[in-house]
C-alpha cells in the first residue's frame, strides 16, 4: 500500500505531500515501535493525544502519519476527521483481500484457540492472525491494516469489556466463521451479570451462518447453523477423556466415525475444547476436521498463557498474562490433577466491579476442594480468597509483592521435594515479575 492509496481509501486532504509513490511497511499507533518505513496512526482518547508524537515519528522514519490538525507541517500528511476511523477505513479495505477469515471471542480460551487455529491453519493456508491483544477497537482495525499482500486466510481475535464491544468489531472485520469459546464472569464492571456477558459475547453471532459454540451454550443462542462442541453426547465435536499426567494432557476428540487420541507436552484441562473449537473451523473450511490435529504433538502455547518451563527442582505452568473467574477455575481445576506437589501463585482478578468480592471468595470455595498444597496470594482484592481458605490451607497473603516473594522463596528454599507451581492473575497484576524470579531462583 503507498500513500496515494491512503489518500484515495481514506478520502483524506494531503498535506506537505513530498512523494505519493513510496510503500508503506506497516501501520503503527505507538510512536516508540516506529520503524522506517511506517505510517504513523496518532491515536485521541481521554488521557492521551498520539498528535503529540507525530514529530518523533517522522524523526524514526515514519514515512507518512495522520492527523486531524491542519497546522501541521511535518511532511507527507494526511488529514482526516478522525484517525482511528481512518483507520479502520484501511482495514476494512485490507480485509476483502482475503479469501475468509475466522472470529474467535470468549471469556477464557480465546487466545489459544487463535493460536491453536493459526497452527493447525497454516498447514494448508498462507495465514495472517491476531498479534499479542490487539483484539479491541483500536488493536483489530490496527491489525487488519497490516494484513500482508500474501495472506489467505485472517484469523482474529475479539475482546470485549461491556455489551456492544463485539458487535463493533464485528463491523470491522466482518468475518465468514464466528467462534464463541466460552462464557464466564468476566469484565462484570462492564457487562454487569453473567447475562450481560452472554449477550455481549453473542453478539458475535450476528448475521452469521457459520459458528462454532459449545454445545452447552446454545439453549441460550438456539443457532439452527453451528457446529457445536463439548462432552456431551449430543455435541457435533465430542471431547472425552481428559487427563492430566505427570507428562501433560491427554485426550480424545472425535467427530462422527472419526477420532483422535492426543497427548500434548502442557497444562491445560480446557485446552480440549479450544481443539475441538478449531476442528469446527476446520469443518467449515472444508478440511477433515479430525486428521489435521495430529499436527499438535508440536504446538507450543505463547509465554504466559500456560506455556510450561521445566527447572530442576519445580515446573512452572506460566498462565501469567491474565486472569478471570472462568479462566481461574479451569487453572485450579487442572492443577489440581497433576500428580506432584502443586503450588498455587495468584493475583488479583480485576475489571469484576461490586460482583468482585463474591467471585474471589468463590475461588476460595473451590480451592478448599483441592488438593492444592500452598497458596500465595497477591493484591487487594485475593484478601476474600484469604479469607476462605486461611484456616484449612497453608496460605500466604499480601499486597505488597516484594515480600510475597520473599516469603515465596524463603520457602522454595526450605521444601527441596519436587513440584508443579502454577502463575496466574489479571494484566494489570504484573504476575510474570514472579515467574522471572522463579526462573533465577
Amino acid at each position: 500500500m503507498r500513500l496515494k492509496d491512503i489518500l484515495e481509501i481514506t478520502n483524506g486532504k494531503g498535506i506537505n505531500i513530498k512523494t505519493l509513490d513510496k510503500k508503506i511497511h506497516k501501520f503503527c499507533i505507538d510512536s516508540r515501535k516506529i520503524g522506517k518505513g511506517d505510517f504513523f496512526v496518532p491515536i485521541v482518547g481521554e488521557k492521551f493525544d498520539g498528535h503529540n508524537f507525530i514529530s518523533e515519528s517522522i524523526e524514526k522514519g515514519a514515512i507518512g502519519y495522520f492527523t486531524e490538525r491542519e497546522n501541521l507541517k511535518y511532511p507527507n500528511g494526511i488529514l482526516v476527521k478522525n484517525s482511528l476511523e481512518a483507520l479502520k477505513k484501511i482495514g476494512s479495505y485490507k480485509r476483502k483481500n482475503l479469501s475468509s477469515t475466522v472470529a474467535i471471542t470468549g471469556t477464557a480460551g480465546k487466545t489459544t484457540t487463535k493460536e491453536l487455529t493459526n497452527f493447525i491453519l497454516s498447514n494448508f493456508f498462507k495465514t495472517y492472525a491476531t498479534t499479542g491483544n490487539l483484539n479491541n477497537h483500536i488493536g483489530l482495525p490496527l491489525t487488519l491494516a497490516n494484513i500482508d499482500e500474501i495472506s489467505e486466510i485472517g484469523i482474529f481475535e475479539l475482546g470485549a469489556s461491556k455489551i456492544g464491544d463485539i458487535r463493533e468489531l464485528i463491523e470491522i472485520s466482518n468475518p465468514d466463521i464466528r467462534v464463541l469459546v466460552s462464557v464466564g464472569y468476566a469484565h462484570t464492571e462492564g457487562f454487569k451479570s453473567y447475562e450481560g456477558v452472554l449477550k455481549g459475547k453473542g453478539e458475535i453471532f450476528i448475521n452469521s451462518d457459520m459458528n462454532v459454540l459449545p454445545f452447552k451454550l446454545n439453549k441460550y443462542y438456539k443457532l439452527k447453523n453451528c457446529i457445536t462442541f463439548g462432552e456431551e453426547i449430543e455435541a457435533d465435536i465430542k471431547v472425552s477423556n481428559i487427563k492430566i499426567t505427570k507428562d501433560g494432557t491427554s485426550g480424545t476428540v472425535s467427530y462422527k466415525n472419526e477420532k483422535i487420541e492426543l497427548k500434548l507436552p502442557l497444562f491445560n484441562k480446557a485446552i480440549f475444547y479450544n481443539i475441538s473449537a478449531v476442528a469446527g473451523v476446520l469443518h467449515y473450511l472444508n478440511i477433515n476436521p479430525i486428521k489435521p490435529l495430529a499436527l499438535l504433538k508440536d504446538f507450543q502455547l505463547p509465554y504466559g498463557r500456560g506455556r510450561l518451563i521445566k527447572l530442576n527442582n519445580f515446573q512452572i505452568i506460566d498462565d501469567s498474562y491474565n486472569a478471570n473467574p472462568l479462566s481461574v477455575e479451569n487453572a485450579i481445576k487442572t492443577l489440581n490433577m497433576i500428580p506432584t506437589k502443586k503450588i498455587l501463585i495468584l493475583g488479583d482478578m480485576l475489571e469484576l466491579g461490586e460482583l468482585s468480592e463474591n467471585l474471589h471468595r468463590n475461588i476460595g470455595k473451590l480451592i478448599l476442594k483441592t488438593d492444592i498444597n500452598t497458596i500465595f496470594l497477591y493484591g487487594n482484592e485475593t484478601k476474600y480468597i484469604y479469607d476462605e481458605i486461611k484456616a484449612h490451607k497453608l496460605a500466604y497473603y499480601s499486597d505488597n509483592k516484594e515480600a510475597l516473594l520473599k516469603r515465596l522463596l524463603d520457602y522454595l528454599k526450605s521444601d527441596k521435594e519436587y513440584k508443579t507451581i502454577l502463575i496466574k492473575g489479571s494484566r494489570g497484576m504484573k504476575m510474570e515479575e514472579f515467574l522471572e524470579h522463579l526462573i533465577n531462583f
